[in-house]
């Protein structure tokens, strides 16, 4: 099927000296397709230090960040059956910003701004096929990713420091195969290879992960449903690993009612950046003998419709149990592991449609998640968080929608970490757009 080219752009400006631009084209000729795209963003004077910090007599300098980024998707459909893809995304992005000058202590904004610029790159081609009039559906892919951080901190006195550089890339393999065993039942498989490599950052290391994985969809019995999946990790540094998940779910067809519950396993082992890249500059280290997260957690809620489903309302428990925990420690100068830690609590919606074209919908969510060691609450996880969104389509060619987000007190330390443990304010976002 052929499709005429098709073209897009925006432009939005906003306080800060903001500048958003984004420009797009896309289409089809026959088998093929294509899709181009270009965004360029700039936030050129954001007043970030808070003023009372600053030394008698020294000006704040408003932080700046730029961002240039170009991505592209090519498809090719040899038949029905058989295709390929290809994806890329190159970006670039610099920020100014004023960090600390640890040369005092505790230490204040730095005279001269930090500078960091970064570039990345994106790449993946896959392959698509169906076998046996779809019952067989195959996915493999190979992806590369590249990265490369350069930060310039300021002169504190002692001369300018060396730049920080964090340079690394990635190269996965992945297959995946869906398979309808029959009529409510879908065996998913997987396997995918990766290879992490850190590149003269100051030094080189690499990490190398395989893994396998199985999930089973199903209808056990009229109206109850199931998924469940395991997998199993070979991490060449941390060793083998084995995690799994099990979700049912039952609705109640004549009240409409779904009840669901889950349970679970995780593991994630530590990046090579977290394991061997400072910050000197900044007053932060890298922690090589940090041990892979491993976490265990269930959930349990329901979801009800009302009026013919214009109302939806619902809420879930959630508890999870982690053990070493990567954070960074109380002061901000490293990462460590929490030997045990739980976070719990509970989120809950409802919606509301009056028609297809309005719709509104109010979220909360109340978290409790605490160090298990010494009792206290972990840093930077706040107790509460809500937000309400109202969006409305008066006639086809205008969108018109609001979300407002409130988040609650927090526990954290100050800019420098001279003070670790303190209570922030609340605040709320608000976003408006047509």
């Amino acid at each position: 099927m052929e499709t005429p080219p098709s073209f897009t752009g925006s432009l939005e400006g906003g306080s800060f000296e903001t500048f958003n631009q984004t420009a797009s084209a896309s289409g089809s000729i026959s088998r093929f397709n294509y899709s181009f795209n270009i965004a360029h963003f700039l936030a050129d004077s954001t007043p970030v230090t808070p003023l009372d910090l600053l030394p008698a007599g020294r000006k704040r300098i408003n932080d700046s960040y730029e961002n240039t980024t170009l991505s592209t998707k090519l498809g090719y459909d040899f038949t029905d059956n058989f295709g390929i893809d290809a994806v890329a995304r190159y970006t670039n992005s610099e920020l100014l910003f004023t960090s600390d000058d640890f040369s005092v202590f505790p230490s204040v904004p730095a005279a001269d701004q930090s500078d960091q610029n970064v570039d990345q790159v994106f790449t993946r081609g896959s392959a698509h096929l169906s076998l046996f009039d779809g019952a067989f559906k195959n996915s493999a892919g190979l992806a590369y990713t590249y990265y490369r951080t350069e930060i310039q901190a300021p002169d504190t006195g002692f001369g300018l420091p060396p730049p920080n550089l964090n340079r690394g890339d990635r190269l996965k393999f992945n297959w995946l195969g869906t398979i309808a065993l029959a009529q409510h039942y879908t065996l998913l498989l997987g396997v995918e290879d990766q290879n992490d490599r850190l590149l003269e950052s100051p030094i080189s290391a690499e990490n190398a992960n395989a893994a396998g994985f199985a999930e089973l969809q199903t209808e056990i019995v009229h109206d109850l449903f199931a998924a469940a999946s395991v997998r199993y990790d070979a991490n060449e540094r941390f060793g083998g690993k084995t995690t799994g998940r099990v979700a049912p779910a039952y609705i109640v067809r004549k009240i409409g009612t779904k009840l669901k519950a889950s349970y679970g396993t995780g593991f994630k082992a530590p990046s090579l950046t977290q394991l061997f890249v400072s910050f000197p500059a900044f007053n932060f280290f890298a922690n090589p003998d940090l041990k892979p997260e491993e976490s265990e957690g269930y959930g349990i809620g329901f979801e009800q419709p009302l009026f013919d489903e214009h109302v939806r309302f619902g809420a879930t428990y959630f508890h999870n149990e982690i053990t070493n925990l990567i954070l960074p420690n109380e002061t901000f100068t490293t990462l460590v592991n929490i030997g045990q830690a739980t976070s719990q609590g509970v989120e809950a919606f409802v919606s509301y449609s009056l028609t297809d074209c309005f719709e509104v919908r109010a979220d909360y969510t109340f978290t409790d998640s605490t160090d298990n060691t010494t009792g206290l609450e972990l840093l930077r996880r706040p107790k509460h968080r809500a937000s309400l969104s109202a969006n409305w389509r008066p006639f086809r060619r205008l969108s018109l929608s609001t979300t407002m987000v409130y988040v609650g007190s927090q526990v954290d330390g100050n800019r420098s970490f001279s003070i670790t443990r303190l209570k922030t304010d609340p605040y709320f976002v608000a976003n408006i757009a047509a």
